[in-house]
């Protein structure tokens, strides 16, 4: 009778559900996808709710039936399935839920809603004279997004770079579709959560007062040495962000530090305004550089790149113009945001990036290395940002890249060929340094820029990884918030299922078998670190 009675409570609850949210039927309405749009899912139904209780209703919901339930956009800014609830499953966007609660002067704090985007709480707070001065470098996330990822700036002067580490308290509903307010231990395994402990509704943020910033942009034409001096740039900076050109033996510096809040400027940071014709000379010679014999467009699309980010990106927000010593207030100076959210350069332009986090003393050993896997493999340019360096204090969070450790955090852009569909020029290069950083430098890859291939023994990689599996038993008691990259992130779906012919070149696995590899190519050991193992 039990059982009968729980059967209809779930029936009754879909049905109610349906003609509340009036979800729509077609094909496309029920599919999420990234931004490069090459993950797709197809979960059961894509809710929007508006209120808590609503995200109650869907959680109890799905709990009755034995589905599992993820939180992520439409358009996710993952380039893997992070967000995904899987395939006939359940997905929630909180796009709805996008609100200020609370704004608390004298404590010097703010609750939000969790689907509300950053760069929207970042222009009140700058009314009121406070800010969140952990800055990404782009502002179009929403606050549940960046807990969910661990996204974060550069600073090793302020309490942390992660907006993780600015939480006082969430509110979640949890796998049983309860309400909880997460303080204490639950609140730093929370902090990067993955979205697996529950649908973050609610955040309350620590807050400072609104300052400013001057940025200083140089670019240096001989690299010599950089990897005795880029600990001292960093750490003698309020903010520094560095872009390593080693092709071309080249590097540039943006570096912010603050000024009186009175000092004249409005400037902000322009980097992604891109217009139709400089986007559309840069598409002509990425794809170019993919299919000419040799790397030497590559290495010119490397130059037009290290150009563009060795003098001011920064223009004034009354003008217009470009300023070449610019101030502002911090957090317009050190994001930018795309004119439309979802079309950013990227969006146009299939873009991808590597990211890894490793602790900061061992950087300059690693750029010593990377010296070595970049000579045996002559004529190899990183064509976007080079190799990028950010830096962050230790982290409170259990999952954090930061956790527990002073950081350095490495990103390799690239642009890939076909949307995708086909592996990008050099990119054994790619593998070879990611691999050496996995496994020498005990690194760290970031939750939602990597391939499927780079999460390998990631529960080794944590220190507090059972504290956080502990969190998520309280939290989430029957896995309704479990989702393929869950799966496989925590070990409980071996990578080694995903070792099928071609899986290299989908950045599905590190070869072991010259199956694995694309046409053409062979499973090899690295040129210099030959515990790699590389498709060329």
């Amino acid at each position: 009778m039990q059982i009968k009675t729980v059967a209809l409570s779930a029936t009754l609850l879909s049905l109610a559900l349906g003609a509340a949210f009036a979800l729509h039927s077609n094909e496309q309405e029920r599919e999420i996808s990234n931004y490069q749009g090459t993950y797709t899912c197809s979960p059961e139904a894509i809710y929007d709710p508006s209120s808590i209780e609503e995200v109650q209703d869907i959680v109890q919901d799905a709990l009755l039936r034995g589905k599992t339930v993820m939180t992520g956009n439409r358009k996710f800014a993952s380039q893997i399935d992070a967000a995904c609830a899987g395939d006939d499953q359940v997905q929630i966007t909180l796009k709805n839920m996008n609100k200020i609660i609370s704004f608390d002067a004298n404590a010097k704090q703010v609750t939000v809603e969790a689907g509300m985007r950053f760069n929207d709480l970042n222009d009140f707070l700058r009314q009121q004279g406070y800010a969140i001065n952990m800055v990404t470098e782009l502002a179009i996330f929403t606050v549940g997004g960046m807990l969910g990822s661990g996204t974060h700036g550069s600073t090793l002067e302020k309490p942390s770079n992660m907006l993780a580490d600015y939480v006082s308290e969430l509110k979640v509903v949890d796998g049983k579709g309860e309400v909880r307010i997460l303080n204490g231990d639950l609140l730093d395994a929370a902090r990067v959560n993955l979205g697996v402990l529950g649908v973050v509704v609610e955040a309350t943020l620590n807050l400072e007062d609104a300052f400013k910033v001057k940025a200083q942009v140089q670019g240096y034409d001989d690299d010599t040495g950089l990897e005795d001096i880029i600990l001292d740039i960093a750490r003698s900076n309020y903010s520094a962000n560095i872009a390593w050109f080693p092709g071309l033996g080249r590097y540039t510096t943006t570096l912010y530090n603050p000024v009186p809040i009175e000092t004249v400027g409005q400037a902000y940071n322009a980097q992604a305004d891109v217009t139709d014709a400089e986007e559309f000379f840069f598409g002509l010679l990425f794809n170019a550089a993919h299919e000419w014999p040799g790397s030497g467009l590559q290495c010119l699309a490397a130059y037009a790149r290290y150009n563009g980010r060795a003098s001011s990106y920064f223009r004034d927000s009354v003008t217009g113009d470009k300023v070449d010593e610019p101030v502002g207030y911090s957090d317009q100076m050190q994001y930018f945001k795309c004119k439309d959210p979802n079309q950013c350069i990227w969006d146009r332009l299939p873009i991808a990036l590597q990211e890894v986090a490793i602790e900061i003393e061992r950087l300059p050993d690693w750029i010593r290395d990377v010296r070595q896997i970049v000579a045996a493999h002559p004529r190899t340019c990183f064509p976007l940002n080079g190799i990028y360096f950010r830096f962050g204090k230790a982290s409170d969070s259990y999952l954090g890249m930061s956790a527990g450790r002073e950081t350095a955090f490495v990103g390799i852009e690239y642009t890939l060929r076909q949307e995708g569909q086909k592996e990008p020029k050099n990119y054994f290069v790619n593998l070879e340094i990611e691999q050496m950083s996995l496994r020498k430098y005990d690194a760290r890859p970031h939750w939602g820029k990597n391939s499927v291939a780079i999460f390998e023994n990631m529960p080794s990689r944590f220190p507090k990884w059972p504290e956080f599996i502990q969190a998520k038993a309280e939290l989430d008691p029957f896995n309704v918030f479990s989702n393929p990259f869950w799966q496989r992130a925590s070990g409980d779906v071996s990578l080694d299922e995903y070792l099928t012919p071609g899986c290299n070149v989908r950045g599905e696995c590190y070869c072991q078998e010259d199956e694995h590899c694309q046409e053409g190519t062979s499973c090899q050991e690295g040129l210099y670190f030959t515990e790699a193992r590389i498709c060329r």
